[in-house]
């Protein structure tokens, strides 16, 4: 039976051989038209971006730094309490008198900070950007041959009027 099967599907192969034919030509068209195919892709991309805004500041921010003036007050209060102070006391009273007169210096710095102003005041800050970008991916053609208008996509850009030359392969067969 198998036998049969193969002998049967044998002679229809070599049969419809004899009853079809197909023929390859070289043609030539004319480029009407190119359409630009284009694929988009979209992805996230981190970029380091300047911020500013408008701040109050104090005008003089050195004001709680213990600096030259503070040193001179310490001073003065320190003579100041050695001049009071008696016997035993008198180590004890120079070093209030110092730490007095540090203190008023800084108090007096505070008062001058009440002022405020307007600054810009800026960092930079890493923000996330959406990127769209575009890339061809080929052409549509749309040629003009034997009196027919096709469109055939290439990996090949032509410009409108250019003369292309396209294989042709015509198949007959009975019925």
């Amino acid at each position: 039976m198998l036998k049969k099967f193969f002998l049967f599907g044998s002679l229809i192969l070599l049969t419809s051989n004899a009853y079809s034919k197909t023929n390859f030509y070289q043609v030539t068209g004319s480029v009407s038209a190119v359409e630009v195919l284009k694929a988009y892709s979209t992805q996230k991309v981190p970029r380091n971006e300047k911020r500013c805004s408008i701040q109050r500041v104090p005008v003089n921010q050195d004001a709680n730094k213990f600096g030259a003036d503070n040193f001179i007050g310490a001073l003065i209060g320190g003579a100041i309490g050695n001049q009071i102070g008696d016997g035993g006391g008198k180590a004890g009273a120079t070093a209030i008198g110092a730490l007095l007169g540090s203190e008023v210096i800084r108090n007096e710095k505070q008062k001058t900070n009440q002022n405020f102003v307007d600054k810009e005041v800026c960092r930079v800050q890493k923000v996330i950007h959406t990127e769209t970008t575009e890339q061809v991916t080929g052409y549509r053609l749309i040629i003009d041959i034997d009196g027919e208008t096709i469109s055939l996509n290439s990996n090949r850009s032509y410009n409108p009027g250019d003369l292309i030359t396209l294989t042709k392969e015509v198949s007959y067969s009975l019925n």
